[in-house]
């Protein structure tokens, strides 16, 4: 009834503009294909508009699409490469929704795909990037309270993921942050030319999540429950417990003071099995795993004249956890502190001039200590400059970063004189 009552409106309509248009001949030719042809017109209309499921629960989408060209250069070798953010922040699209049960209470859903087709985690000497197709990042559904808070559900980021790196509100977060998500997979570069058996990643390695993050240790996005409290004076805390067996708690601040933008975060986690992440034990070479993980981050921006600070630390316990090899990895940490200014200069959006520095200390991957590797020193630094386009939504930036390894390992290793690795990016990130 819906769209023959669409079809009979319109045909009026376009009867009225003919006859106004002063040809009685052509305003009564209504027949033949006139409605074929709205009909048809309609029915494509409705092939390619969003729907809802129903008319209780909204339904937004939202993400963003991002991309970088490359220059490497390991002292030896040198290469260009075209690839995306990384694992956790690839191009993606967002499908999320709410309702009201009643009023201050609500329930929603959240879906999150991600393109990880041209993942930087994996390029080295040889590859250029990973093909991982795409990856259902986040599916999980919430019960919220105004006054009680959130309770979720599903497969989600847990309560202290990246706590600390978050914090970072300059807009160059997803740009340039310690995580090791593009150079990782590099192996070292000796100063007689050859490759080492031991990448970058190694000497970032996190064993909280058997992965060579770097920093945010604990960025995990697995099944579980989260909950979430009302914000009090821009606080918030959070707690969170996957199976078999992860838990972490985390408390937020944002909010502006004294003509600042504030924010800042906290989080302390523990992982004692590994059945959380697949595939099952032993994982990633794990004999017994029992990995706890601390991290402190915070921003301030002086709101006059745009300049900014932002600095993180992790501290990652590794002392109740045992390799098949039967090594105890060492305890690892990091710390990067983030300076620059932003500043909207132009009518086109804000610019953002910034220089980052960034320490891994002892942050020994399964392969640095299997080349005898005891003790390391790696260190990240850079800078860059981005400039938002408001009207697109959309950012581009260039950057540069340049990563140095000092280890202690017997002469035979090979490890105690590396080659530095030198990045010089170019990209884009549009918002939707």
């Amino acid at each position: 009834m819906e769209k023959t009552s669409s079809i009979l409106a319109a045909s009026l309509i376009a009867a009225l503009s003919v006859g106004l248009a002063g040809s009685p001949v052509d305003a009564a030719d209504l027949g033949g294909s006139c409605c074929a042809d709205l009909e048809e017109r309609i029915a494509e209309l409705e092939a390619t508009t969003a729907r809802k499921g129903n008319r209780k629960v909204t339904l937004t989408i939202s993400g963003y699409v991002a991309q970088e060209v490359t220059y490497w250069d390991d002292g030896g070798e040198a290469n260009t490469y075209l690839w995306g953010m990384g694992p956790t922040q690839a191009s993606h699209f967002k499908v999320a929704g709410k309702a009201q049960i009643t009023p201050g209470w609500s329930a929603g859903y959240v879906m999150r795909l991600q393109n990880l087709r041209d993942n930087p985690f994996g390029a080295n000497q040889d590859v250029t990037h990973s093909d991982n197709s795409i990856n259902t990042q986040m599916a999980y559904w919430f019960i919220e309270s105004k006054e009680l808070g959130k309770v979720s559900v599903g497969q989600q980021a847990h309560a202290g993921k990246s706590a600390a790196m978050f914090t970072d509100q300059s807009g160059t977060q997803i740009i340039s942050s310690y995580v090791l998500f593009d150079g990782a997979g590099f192996r070292l570069r000796r100063a007689d030319g050859t490759l080492a058996p031991v990448t970058w990643g190694n000497l970032g390695f996190c064993y909280s999540q058997a992965r060579p993050w770097g920093g945010d240790c604990n960025g995990i996005v697995s099944e579980g429950v989260r909950y979430d409290s009302p914000t009090f004076a821009g606080f918030t805390v959070s707690a969170s417990w996957a199976e078999d067996d992860f838990w972490e708690v985390a408390g937020r601040y944002a909010g502006e003071a004294g003509g600042f933008k504030l924010a800042a975060g906290i989080a302390y986690s523990e992982n004692v099995d590994e059945k959380n992440q697949q595939p099952l034990a032993p994982f990633k070479g794990f004999a017994v795993k029992e990995t706890s993980y601390f991290q402190v981050g915070g921003y301030a921006q002086h709101l006059a004249t745009g300049l900014f600070v932002h600095a993180a630390y992790g501290r990652e316990d590794n002392s109740g956890t045992v390799l098949l090899s039967g090594a105890t990895p060492e305890d690892g940490e990091h710390w990067t502190v983030k300076a620059g200014i932003r500043q909207k200069w132009t009518p086109l959006g804000a610019t953002i001039m910034w220089g980052d520095y960034t320490e891994y200390l002892d942050q020994l991957g399964p392969a640095a200590l299997a080349a005898g590797a005891t003790g390391s020193t790696f260190t990240k630094w850079g800078g860059g400059l981005a400039q938002e386009i408001d009207a697109a939504a959309m950012t581009l930036w260039l950057k540069y970063h340049e990563q140095e390894a000092d280890i202690d390992a017997p002469a035979a290793a090979g490890l105690d004189d590396i080659e530095d690795f030198r990045m010089v990016t170019a990209g884009g990130m549009i918002n939707f």
